[in-house]
């Protein structure tokens, strides 16, 4: 599903970074309603926590699931307009 799983290669390629953090300016954009957010429990909270090291925010769109994108386009333009306004 997509282009990453997470069994034999592929889960032996992600190991690589575990540990590691993302050292640029990041935001997660997602909709509210999207369970993925809360697919493994604590991961959203250690990604805003520990997993960024300049993490500028985290965006849960109302009215909008996993395509938020798709859903809310414009409050997802505007997110993505600020972030990168800095």
């Amino acid at each position: 599903w997509y282009r990453c799983s997470t069994g034999g290669e592929s889960a032996r390629d992600l190991r690589t970074f575990t540990g590691r953090t993302i050292d640029v300016p990041s935001a997660y954009i997602a909709g509210k309603s999207d369970w993925g957010t809360y697919q493994k429990p604590g991961s959203y909270e250690a990604m805003q926590s520990r997993t960024c090291s300049d993490f500028r925010g985290s965006h849960l769109i109302p009215e909008a699931g996993h395509w938020v994108q798709q859903e809310q386009p414009g409050y997802v333009v505007e997110v993505l307009t600020d972030f990168l306004r800095g």
